[in-house]
């Protein structure tokens, strides 16, 4: 009767989630305050039977990749997001890429891989962000 509760209903086990979805979900409840919160107001949001340890450990980890700040040196340490959902995949990417001793190749394979739909946009972003400069061979030193 391991897996059997009484009645005869099966117990499902819990899901396991995703790498970094708790990370979403906390910069997700960060972004809907109007000013800097509290752990426990995080946690209360959150819901799903987090303990505090795991909130104030998953806020920390944000911390250290910089998706958010902490203020106050006394209690309680208020929370504040630097990025959202889409921020900390970008800051993931950027990590990853600053690790490569080949930059040039990763970025070449990484567009090479890319839809047309997304290479377009690509293209888009890089024209906004230095409309000068469009199509014309950069200036910038390499790092």
């Amino acid at each position: 009767m391991d897996a059997e509760r009484a009645g005869g209903e099966q117990e499902t086990p819990a899901r396991r989630r995703g790498q970094g979805e708790l990370e979403a979900q906390v910069l997700s409840v960060l972004g809907e305050a109007s000013e800097p919160v509290a752990a426990a107001w995080v946690q209360e949001r959150l819901g799903a039977g987090l303990s505090y340890s795991t909130v104030i450990t998953i806020l920390t980890r944000l911390h250290a990749k910089q998706a958010v700040t902490r203020t106050g040196r006394g209690r309680p340490v208020l929370w504040e997001p630097v990025a959202n959902e889409a921020g900390l995949a970008a800051l993931r990417m950027r990590r990853l890429l600053d690790k490569q001793s080949d930059r040039d190749a990763v970025l070449s394979s990484f567009v090479s891989v890319l839809s047309s739909h997304d290479e377009d946009l690509l293209r888009s972003l890089l024209a906004e962000s230095c409309p000068d400069d469009a199509g014309a061979p950069s200036d910038r030193p390499e790092r």
